[in-house]
């Protein structure tokens, strides 16, 4: 931690079909991943809301692991599921800092970030 935040992030991430429409609806969740060399880190899962729209929590915590001790900036990538099942999952954004400050002032600038939004092609 950088000392200005709690350690704790958040990421939204949007989903829309091809015509642009939200992804809403029952059965719709995204889990929020770290790309590690050994084993992925899952960060965290939220549900869909009827904006397509899921806000998931971040632990710093979750983000270092055996195989990247001292992490603090993620390779996120985004698991989109249907009641259970993997139908669309994102390229790896690579290095996401979460911790930035602004220059001036010194206070937390991007402990909440946007992603998305993802166009899913559901006729697959």
């Amino acid at each position: 931690m950088n000392g200005a935040t709690s350690g704790l992030f958040c990421a939204i991430v949007r989903f829309e079909d091809t015509a642009g429409e939200p992804l809403a609806g029952n059965g719709w969740s995204v889990t929020a991943r770290d790309r590690d060399a050994i084993v992925d880190n899952e960060l965290g899962t939220a549900d869909l809301d009827v904006n397509g729209e899921a806000r998931i929590l971040i632990a710093v915590a979750d983000i270092m692991s055996v195989d990247s001790p001292g992490e603090r900036r993620p390779d996120l990538y985004f698991s989109l599921r249907r009641d259970g099942h993997e139908v669309f999952r994102t390229d790896v954004i690579e290095d996401v800092d979460f911790e930035s400050l602004d220059p001036v002032s010194g206070d937390p600038v991007k402990i909440t970030r946007e992603f998305g939004p993802y166009r899913v092609n559901l006729e697959d």
